[in-house]
């Protein structure tokens, strides 16, 4: 966003085309990036200390972590695998009530078991 505001105060047009360009660029690969993370359709099961999740282009499996965090309608759930970790969104209007209290109980088991093992 300041790098936007600052184009306007350019004094070459070609600074200033180049300057929206690059906005535009690293709008998008953020805008694809946060899509990847949340997930339009697919099946959560968890187990005991187990998350996995099943979509059309996503496949997931691990533990959650104590990075995970909740911000209004949605639990950013931080899911540590075997050789990698993933972030996924699921929003609250896109589950049933009952499994998003689950959800959430689980993710704050996990936030409150990192911090009860320090």
């Amino acid at each position: 966003m300041l790098s936007l505001i600052l184009c306007l105060f350019l004094s070459s047009v070609l600074a200033m085309i180049f300057c929206l360009v690059m906005n535009v660029v690293a709008g998008f690969v953020v805008w694809q990036k946060v899509l990847a993370i949340h997930p339009n359709h697919g099946v959560i099961i968890l187990e005991h200390k187990l998350f996995r999740f099943e979509g059309e282009a996503l496949q997931v499996q691990g533990e959650i972590s104590k990075k995970s965090r909740f911000y209004g309608n949605s639990i950013w759930l931080h899911i540590k695998g075997f050789s990698n970790s993933h972030w996924l969104i699921i929003s609250a209007n896109g589950v049933n009530k009952q499994s998003y209290a689950r959800l959430k109980r689980a993710a704050l088991n996990a936030i409150n078991f990192a911090l009860e093992s320090k």
